[in-house]
């Protein structure tokens, strides 16, 4: 069992007698990976392994540091340079934690230096600004439809891992075999925008577009939806880990204005994007023209199912 690496920092803080102390975090993990407190007095998270960890990030608001033992083995040192992100330090050291738990010791230098680079990317872009009420609307219905329909179908750790919004690719989701592309709609529209000639192209990969029915003036809110999703996804965590990170991706942080706007998703419809399904895709871009954004009449896409039809695993 994992404990909080924000824990083992204040106790070896309170009873450590001099600086430069470290704890392993868990004999379980297939890392060996340690807590502790530096000789400069900072916190910091370390791997100790026998390969030599190629390609170290180069210093900004993470630090990385790789110093060889006396034993030969490498030492991997993951460290904050700007003390106001504490907080935010405890949760990526422990997202790096579970983010690495599937992982080999031959493959869990570089899975673990992915993941950070993940972190490094959404730290160094600074404060965010808030999402608009469109870009809310648009969070919840993949939400809904991660906690709907994707997670039911397919367990957690898939569905969070499948759910390739935050990640900008062309589609949201990648489960199976199969593509979903979710937009929201107000009840009684007919038209959905889509933002690239590639968010319906799929080659023969099968891709649905699924439409999520969504009332604005009451039910859910964004920050319960996320509550909801974090409670029953709670004993997978690595589905924790990296759904909490796909939210940072996704420019998603708690706000209080974010509680006062409500969803209610009425239905869900599924268009299957086939070879006579109309759209734009870049094949059909003439010479020139490097991008395209439309909107699709969903009443000339044929009659949606109301169900969920995943493809093969």
């Amino acid at each position: 069992m994992t404990t909080s690496i924000d824990h083992i920092w204040s106790d070896i803080s309170a009873h450590a007698s001099s600086l430069g102390a470290f704890r392993l975090l868990d004999e379980a993990h297939p890392l060996d990976l340690f807590a502790g407190i530096d000789h400069e007095g900072r916190r910091a998270l370390m791997l100790v392994t026998d390969t030599q960890p190629k390609e170290v990030p180069i210093a900004g608001v993470i630090e990385v540091t790789v110093t060889q033992r006396n034993d030969g083995l490498y030492a991997l040192l993951v460290r904050l340079s700007r003390q106001e992100l504490q907080e935010v330090f405890g949760r990526l050291c422990m997202d790096l934690v579970e983010g690495t738990r599937a992982s080999t010791k031959q493959s869990g230098t570089e899975t673990l230096l992915k993941r950070l680079n993940r972190w490094r990317r959404l730290l160094e872009t600074g404060p965010r600004q808030g999402l608009s009420n469109l870009e809310l609307r648009g969070l919840f219905g993949e939400l809904w439809f991660l906690w709907t329909v994707a997670i039911p179908v397919f367990g957690h750790a898939i569905a969070i891992q499948g759910w390739n919004g935050p990640l900008e690719a062309p589609h949201d989701f990648q489960l199976g075999d199969g593509l979903v592309e979710v937009k929201t709609i107000l009840p009684g529209a007919h038209s959905v925008s889509i933002a690239s000639a590639d968010q319906l192209e799929c080659g023969s990969i099968p891709l649905q577009l699924a439409v999520v029915v969504t009332d604005i003036s009451r039910g859910v809110s964004v920050p319960e939806l996320v509550e909801t999703i974090r409670r029953g996804i709670e004993s997978t965590p690595t589905a924790v880990s990296e759904f909490e990170l796909r939210l940072e991706e996704a420019g998603y942080t708690n706000r209080d204005e974010y509680a006062s706007l409500r969803f209610t998703a009425h239905e869900i419809r599924y268009y299957l994007v086939g070879p006579d399904f109309p759209r734009i895709t870049t094949s059909l871009l003439p010479p020139g023209i490097s991008r395209v954004t439309y909107d699709l009449d969903l009443l000339k896409c044929g009659i949606p199912r109301s169900e969920y039809t995943h493809a093969t695993e």
